[in-house]
């Protein structure tokens, strides 16, 4: 049995949490969602009451059809992902291994029940959250930036800052500095030659029919330079840089 009081959400004790948990319900625009996740997935941050939730949240995912699950899905995979903050809980993916294994499993069966229905970003949600069950580094968080074809990264020779451009049909990369304003072309990379992890978000993309992210895809894995120094450079590997 949980107990709640001795647990801690983004806005102190978790005692409050299994009311929101007891009034979810698969409408995306309850407000028990975003109350929910503010309280124990504020901004990306994890707390000891967001593993807690975990075992409820697979409750519900199980439970409803493909189609809603979207919510329940796309918050644990949050929590999950935010498993490598120091937060002094211990190993938490190892004491919460049963309800991750079911929730990958629950994720896989709803990508190919409904990956090809409703808005893009609920795919690229889906997809990120299946990352963060199978704790791929860096693609568990920053994939769903896809949805919107931005990216932010700095230039590791002249410490410009890139904004990098991947919603077609142009795909660039520009720096400002002072008053002036560069820019280069962002090369997508062929299919055959896209990286395993590439290749797999690619299919999957290309299985549910979502054109525009296996566009944006080829440019994430593809190359440019930085307008201002000249460096060439793959997009996907310097955003999983450490310093990307």
């Amino acid at each position: 049995m949980t107990d709640w009081t001795q647990l801690r959400h983004a806005y102190g004790r978790a005692d409050d949490v299994p009311g929101m948990l007891d009034r979810l319900v698969p409408d995306e625009d309850a407000e028990v969602w975003t109350e929910l996740w503010s309280a124990i997935c504020h901004q990306g941050t994890v707390y000891s009451a967001s593993f807690a939730a975990l075992p409820r949240l697979t409750e519900l995912a199980r439970d409803w059809a493909p189609a809603d699950r979207l919510w329940p899905l796309s918050l644990a995979g949050s929590i999950v992902a935010g498993a490598h903050q120091d937060h002094g809980l211990g190993d938490v993916r190892a004491e919460h291994a049963a309800e991750i294994a079911e929730l990958l499993r629950l994720a896989e069966e709803t990508l190919e029940a409904v990956g090809g229905e409703g808005r893009e970003s609920d795919f690229l949600d889906l997809l990120q959250s299946i990352l963060a069950f199978e704790d791929v580094p860096v693609w568990s968080e920053r994939l769903f930036a896809l949805a919107h074809g931005e990216f932010e990264l700095y230039c590791e020779d002249c410490d410009g800052l890139m904004h990098i451009i991947l919603d077609g049909p142009r795909f660039y990369l520009y720096v400002i500095g002072g008053e002036s304003e560069a820019e280069g072309e962002v090369v997508p990379v062929a299919p055959d030659d896209l990286e395993p992890l590439g290749r797999r978000l690619y299919l999957a993309a290309e299985a549910a029919g979502r054109s525009k992210i296996m566009a944006r895809l080829l440019h994430l894995f593809g190359s440019t330079a930085c307008p201002e120094c000249g460096r060439s450079f793959q997009v996907a590997a310097q955003v999983a840089s450490p310093g990307g």
